[in-house]
């Protein structure tokens, strides 16, 4: 072979790896383009960018809701496994978007009457219909939300105060069929009051228009979720409000989708 010919044959070897390599740094350059990082009490991670407003994790469990839509769905390695009917809040009371981690769910919760709801509803009725209100609704006085908290006798409560707002007071729901948040509960660390929760009103999950609560998310199928997220099923509960830990966390995105990446999410089933 000449030196001319061995030369020309250098270049052309030389000038297809360089091509090469520049096919693979594109590859990767779309590649990674598709891919990005969740910040949060999770490690980073990469997520599916395939449907904007979701940050969907490439692996692991996930629950996404999405409240334009009102259903949750449960996600594993990136695709859509199982979904549900939600509720969320009205428009004057919405549910907030957020990002959140899931670390327990809770077996026969009580259900904490907000300090609002306290005065509107409680004390009104306990005015209008005395203490028995408070016992033949399963509600009773507390004082304080802690698992030992004293149960505070009705009558020694200045009811006037309390619907007037100048006296606040712990009022609990006790666990049982038509407690409002059913038998389960799942807490978000910084969702500031918003949670899932089973319901007992079943027969709402069939309107077409399901932004109905007073900003927490409600489940068609709470006992579905809980199997989900345990991996098995959950364990009846031999305590009020007794707290399941699970086998690890696992991440909650509420978002607002819009309709483009509605169709984007059903496309990863």
């Amino acid at each position: 072979m000449t030196a001319r010919k061995s030369h020309n044959r250098r270049f052309l070897i030389a000038g297809a790896a360089a091509l090469a390599v520049g096919v693979v740094a594109v590859g990767v350059a779309s590649l990674s383009g598709s891919l990005g990082e969740i910040e949060g009490t999770i490690a980073p991670q990469l997520y599916v960018d395939s449907v904007a407003g979701a940050e969907i994790p490439l692996h692991g469990p996930y629950v996404l809701v999405d409240a334009n839509s009102a259903r949750l769905y449960m996600i594993e390695d990136g695709r859509v496994q199982d979904s549900m009917r939600v509720i969320v809040g009205k428009p004057d009371t919405p549910t907030p978007a957020l990002k959140d981690v899931i670390y327990y769910e809770t077996l026969n919760p009580y259900w904490h009457v907000t300090p609002d709801l306290t005065r509107s509803l409680i004390a009104a009725n306990v005015l209008k219909q005395g203490p028995t209100y408070l016992t033949s609704h399963g509600y009773e006085v507390v004082s304080a939300w802690r698992p030992d908290a004293d149960v505070i006798p009705p009558s020694s409560v200045d009811w006037k105060a309390v619907a007037a707002g100048e006296q606040q007071i712990y009022v609990r729901e006790l666990p049982g069929p038509w407690n409002s948040l059913g038998h389960f509960k799942f807490n978000l660390p910084h969702g500031d009051g918003i949670y899932l929760h089973d319901t007992p009103r079943k027969e709402l999950f069939a309107q077409d228009q399901r932004d109905l609560s007073h900003g927490c998310v409600r489940l068609e199928d709470a006992e579905r979720l809980a199997k989900w997220l345990l991996g098995k099923d959950p364990p009846e509960a031999s305590t009020p409000d007794e707290n399941i830990l699970l086998p690890k966390p696992v991440p909650i995105r509420i978002s607002y989708l819009d309709p483009g990446s509605q169709m984007q999410l059903a496309a990863l089933r």
